[in-house]
């Protein structure tokens, strides 16, 4: 009430609470009346009149007001059970379809040491296979010892064949080692993801020449061929010749086995069908369902309180989904250290994602609560309200007034909180990669603009009471 004394203020509110004393005064006289009176009997004997066109439209309304609550829970219902569908198949499009995302999640492998040391034992297990230690040791050896030496010599050289083809693999060890932890690696590493990965889109779409496969029996294999190769070239560049004989072979590590991974490619195609849209048939859902109830704050609290309960099981789901993984796939195909990186850099995204929705629903679940009716948040507000009347009075008697923008957006301020909602829900469900960070972030500039809006706007000047009504 800018510009109003505090004088004409308690004049004002003395006059409100006359005219509805007066108000309430009659409205109880008529109740008396008409129950005085009785219902009014139709021909048929039954109520008629007013009353009973009253009574039937309460009926009415009540059934409208019923049925527009139970469409407006099963709308929500139906959102929250896709919630969980949406973030799998946004997870998927984006993991099988984008090279670079997937680039990006399996690329810090290469310098997990669990999956160095995996790497280094399946690289030595080929080069054992194609080239045999022993033999080219004692080759070596026999062709010296022909070279006429004593017999003491002789001995003594045939003894040293075991410890020279053993030094010998392990110096081979050693380079294999040394070329997996190396910062080069993770390049090659890098680019076997990609080839890997255009080889998954290929098995899944079930292209014969992929060399990513999945099985008849549910197994994953990937591609290991640029990493022998570049094996076999540091081999030979520390003066070890005999790793020329190492084939340029097609070798694959099972990684995985499951069997549900026969019902990939299906999920595939859901996913790439599905992935981009969803989410966005997810929140039109618990959109439309919030729009539909009779009491939108106390709607929106409560299904952003359950969407974080949502995601807290999905969480949870995650968790025990990675113990019944480990302990499908090691030690049998890969060790069990190595098997709960494998687990958690495929999950990592869609966990993040997971905690990040289970965030954005308490963020606004506390959001609803302190703008809807649910106590104390009400009187908060009012406190708010008053000082910040306080504030525009303050400003006024020192010539400091929002003027016309003011009071448009006192006008319009219903409009411009709804559009500073709408833009922050835009900002997290677009923006990717999403993260708490940024959520809790979104959130606080999203109520600082509002209290902003709310200190800035001058609400309208009420409508001044006629003397005639308030007598």
């Amino acid at each position: 009430m800018a510009g109003t004394g505090d004088g004409e203020l308690e004049s004002l509110v003395a006059e409100l609470r006359a005219e509805n004393a007066r108000l309430r005064a009659a409205a109880e006289a008529s109740a008396a009346a008409s129950a005085a009176a009785g219902p009014s009997a139709g021909p048929d004997g039954a109520p008629g009149g007013s009353d009973g066109a009253a009574a039937v439209g309460g009926r009415r309304r009540w059934r409208a007001g019923r049925g527009r609550s139970g469409a407006s829970a099963a709308l929500i219902v139906v959102g929250l059970l896709v919630a969980p569908l949406a973030l799998v198949a946004n997870w998927g499009q984006t993991q099988l379809v984008d090279t670079e995302a997937f680039v990006q999640t399996f690329a810090p492998l290469a310098r997990d040491e669990a999956v160095q040391a995996f790497v280094v034992s399946e690289v030595m297990t080929v080069v054992t296979d194609e080239v045999d230690f022993e033999q080219t040791t004692g080759e070596v050896f026999d062709a010296v010892g022909q070279l006429g030496l004593a017999p003491a010599a002789n001995s003594a050289l045939q003894a040293l064949k075991t410890p020279a083809a053993l030094g010998l693999q392990s110096l081979a060890t050693s380079v294999v080692t040394d070329v997996v932890r190396s910062p080069a690696f993770a390049d090659v590493w890098e680019q076997a993801l990609r080839v890997s990965h255009r080889q998954l889109v290929a098995a899944l779409r079930g292209d014969p020449a992929a060399a990513l496969a999945i099985s008849s029996s549910g197994e994953l294999s990937v591609q290991l061929a640029p990493i022998v190769q570049a094996v076999k070239a540091a081999l030979i560049d520390q003066g070890l010749s005999i790793a020329e004989a190492i084939p340029a072979v097609d070798v694959s590590i099972v990684v995985a086995r499951s069997d549900s991974f026969g019902q990939l490619v299906l999920a595939y195609g859901l996913a790439v069908g599905l992935g981009l849209w969803l989410p966005w048939i997810c929140l039109a859902l618990l959109t439309a369902g919030v729009l539909l109830a009779r009491r939108r704050p106390v709607a929106v609290l409560r299904t952003g309180v359950a969407l974080g309960l949502v995601m807290l099981v999905c969480g949870i789901a995650l968790r025990i989904a990675s113990l019944v993984v480990v302990a499908a796939i090691a030690p049998r195909y890969v060790p069990i250290d190595a098997a709960g990186v494998l687990y958690d850099t495929v999950t990592v995204r869609v966990s993040e994602t997971v905690v990040a929705f289970a965030v954005l629903g308490f963020t606004v679940a506390l959001i609803a609560w302190v703008l809807g009716p649910v106590r104390p948040a009400p009187a908060v507000r009012a406190a708010f309200a008053s000082g910040a009347a306080r504030l525009r009075s303050y400003g006024d008697g020192r010539a400091i007034t929002t003027g016309a923008f003011g009071r448009w957006l006192g006008r319009n301020r219903v409009a411009v909180e709804v559009l500073i909602g709408v833009v922050a829900a835009a900002v997290i469900l677009a923006v990717r990669p999403i993260g708490t960070g940024r959520i809790v972030l979104t959130a606080v500039v999203a109520l600082v603009l509002l209290v902003v809006v709310e200190l800035l706007q001058r609400p309208p000047a009420p409508a001044p009471i006629d003397d005639a009504e308030a007598a």
